[in-house]
């Protein structure tokens, strides 16, 4: 089964979702600044007005939506890899001893454990891949921060203690993140477990970037469909 292409049909919809979701907002906000009805600026009143420009409320509304909309697209990506990953395994015939090797051998994490299974099995053929795993994973670290460490009180998803240990600087930031140095590194360590650390950002060109590498992954596993043939017939021979 050609996988690459299944994985080009769904990160098509991710990418449309993302492009569509997020304009009736944008639009909104534009129309806000412009002062297009029915954001149109009442009269003045020094009684009664505040210091705050009109409509702040409804624009800060449609931004927090906006930073949702990116939110779900890595989400769905990292479904997708999931999914992709999983149907892989299928489709090589990959066996574990039992559930507890399986377990151990994902401690890792998924990504980190399919990247191993890919590379067992492409063998020599695996130095040709210049997929950049670590962005890949953190696809699906965002994924979890967002549905397990969203502050409730300002409605921000942010990284956690442990994706910054692994990623130091993490992909999905905004542009001012400071990069974290190696002191820095030592002060993570000392910090308590229900720390907040950089909010999630999703850019449209981070969130393209991602798509890029997911479908690299899946193009060149695609090219080395062979080399993965060899391999089953191999394990095929020695199983008779």
């Amino acid at each position: 089964m050609d996988l690459s292409y299944f994985m080009r049909e769904r990160t098509a919809l991710i990418r449309l979702f993302y492009g569509k979701g997020r304009l009736p907002f944008e639009q909104m906000q534009r129309e806000i600044e412009d002062e297009v009805p029915p954001w149109k600026p009442p009269p003045f009143n020094p009684d009664t007005d505040s210091a705050e420009p009109p409509f702040v409320e409804e624009f800060m509304q449609a931004e927090h939506v906006k930073e949702l909309v990116g939110l779900f697209a890595v989400s769905l990506l990292a479904d997708t890899l999931k999914g992709y990953f999983e149907e892989l395994e299928r489709d090589l015939g990959i066996e574990f001893t039992d559930d507890k090797a399986r377990r151990a051998h994902f401690k890792v994490g998924w990504v980190e454990g399919y990247r191993q299974i890919i590379e067992h099995v492409m063998g020599e053929a695996y130095a040709t891949c210049n997929v950049r795993f670590d962005l890949i994973e953190q696809v699906v670290l965002a994924r979890n921060d967002f549905a397990h460490n969203t502050d409730f009180v300002i409605f921000q998803a942010k990284h956690n203690k442990q994706t910054l240990l692994k990623h130091r600087n993490p992909f999905f930031v905004g542009p001012d993140h400071k990069e974290h140095t190696d002191e820095d590194a030592l002060d993570l360590e000392e910090t308590p477990p229900w720390w907040g650390g950089p909010k999630i950002e999703i850019s449209e060109e981070k969130l393209m970037t991602a798509i890029a590498e997911v479908e690299k992954l899946a193009d060149w596993v695609q090219a080395n469909e062979k080399v993965m043939w060899e391999w089953q017939r191999r394990g095929a021979v020695r199983r008779d």
